[in-house]
């Protein structure tokens, strides 16, 4: 089912939405392996290239610098174009990239690449975003784009695993190969299957077609200055996504380098946190729709209170600290870095409403992946310069910012409500 404003309106496309949440989640999954990549890759680059950690750091930010500058125009064709084309092309241009990374040969080419690919994985969120809040309602939007999330961490976890074992018995180039193919399959498979909306009928058997808006552009900026929330939102979820980000490059490193774990005991605690961050972007959405009756605040805050005492204890790991202690705080972070996405890509996109999600996306990437960029080369320059335990109290202190920050937008919230109803 799908809302309307007369409340009359159905869709007449059986369960065909959860195969467009499927080839959703394939695409995100396959891009994520690239945008994952540069973690599981970080010693194959130190040792083949003579990379320092803030020059590893500075790929990762290569790759989201592009997706940031084309964040809110790919936001706006979607809710102009429709996602299906967007879809296809995002996937054949980071496919085509990496690709073209077995020829690598130096520092730079990496850079040049990894921006390319950030042109592709720049329009994913917005793209997925509007598919989801057209093909689902209310009732299961977090979830599905829960569901949708775990494509992000999935690859994660598939690439912390087949990259050291593809480097050890072949070499890497072969990895980043393999993940160039599976986007141009993805693509093939978009191209078949993928619908662009639902086709809505009223009772009376009406077919009702929703345009895009033509002042998309101003629509959005208008709402994203007027709603207080999602100020707010554009404040907060930096702070999220350097901490995910930097887990992502770094934790590897962190456990080799300070912990003297054995590489493939690092990719298993790579993989362990990429899965924590699935498990939570379906469980916080879940949450969200059940426990909380769609309330996407409440669960936001618990999960960055965790992300606090996980990151906080990271920082005081010692080589002496037991396995099961490391693996349990990267859990937490996994859990919660990771795994916040979906409730609030879900209350932004909902604010917006179905005409304005792309675009409203958009803006909330452009500003959230500020802290993608900046978070890896400062978190490397802390690591080089004072060592692992700043970089992980740093992360410590942005999750605690949120807490008290999200516990804010609940006050608020209930007092626009209160506002409204009088």
């Amino acid at each position: 089912m799908v809302e309307s404003k007369t409340g009359v309106t159905q869709i007449k496309n059986g369960n065909y939405h959860w195969v467009i949440l499927s080839i959703l989640v394939l695409a995100q999954l396959v891009m994520s392996m690239g945008a994952y990549v540069w973690g599981p890759l970080a010693p194959e680059l130190r040792d083949n290239f003579g990379l320092n950690r803030a020059q590893i750091g500075s790929i990762t930010s290569a790759l989201y610098f592009t997706s940031v500058l084309v964040a809110i125009p790919s936001g706006l064709a979607v809710d102009r174009l429709g996602a299906r084309i967007l879809l296809i092309f995002s996937l054949v241009i980071m496919g085509l990239s990496f690709t073209l990374m077995i020829f690598a040969r130096s520092y730079i080419y990496f850079l040049v690449l990894a921006a390319a690919s950030g042109i592709g994985y720049g329009m994913i969120n917005q793209i997925s975003t509007k598919g989801i809040m057209y093909w689902f309602s209310s009732k299961l939007r977090a979830t599905a784009m829960g569901i949708k999330q775990t494509g992000v961490t999935i690859g994660g976890a598939i690439i912390a695993v087949l990259l050291p074992t593809l480097s050890a018995i072949y070499d890497w180039r072969l990895g980043v190969l393999v993940i160039g193919i599976l986007m141009f399959v993805a693509a093939v498979v978009a191209l078949i299957l993928y619908r662009e909306k639902p086709e809505i009928t009223s009772i009376d058997g009406t077919v009702m077609v929703s345009t895009p808006s033509r002042k998309v552009e101003k629509g959005a900026l208008k709402k994203v200055m007027a709603n207080p929330v999602l100020l707010i939102l554009c404040i907060l979820t930096p702070l999220l996504a350097m901490g995910q980000i930097c887990i992502a490059s770094f934790l590897m490193l962190y456990l080799e380098e300070d912990l003297s774990f054995s590489v493939g005991l690092a990719g298993a605690c790579m993989t362990v946190t990429m899965i924590a961050g699935t498990v939570g972007r379906i469980g916080w959405g879940i949450i969200s729709d059940r426990v909380f009756a769609g309330d996407r605040i409440k669960p936001v805050i618990l999960l960055t209170f965790i992300a606090f005492i996980g990151a906080s204890g990271m920082a005081f790991l010692t080589e002496s600290s037991p396995v099961w202690i490391v693996f349990f705080l990267a859990i937490l972070m996994g859990g919660t870095f990771i795994g916040w996405n979906a409730v609030l890509i879900t209350l932004g996109a909902e604010i917006a409403g179905q005409e304005l999600a792309g675009s409203i996306m958009g803006i909330m990437l452009t500003v959230a992946w500020t802290g993608i960029i900046i978070g890896p080369p400062v978190f490397g320059f802390i690591a080089d310069s004072s060592g692992y335990f700043w970089g992980w109290q740093l992360i410590a202190v942005f999750a605690l910012i949120c807490t008290f920050g999200f516990f804010y937008v609940s006050g608020l919230t209930k007092r626009m409500e209160l506002k409204g109803n009088s």
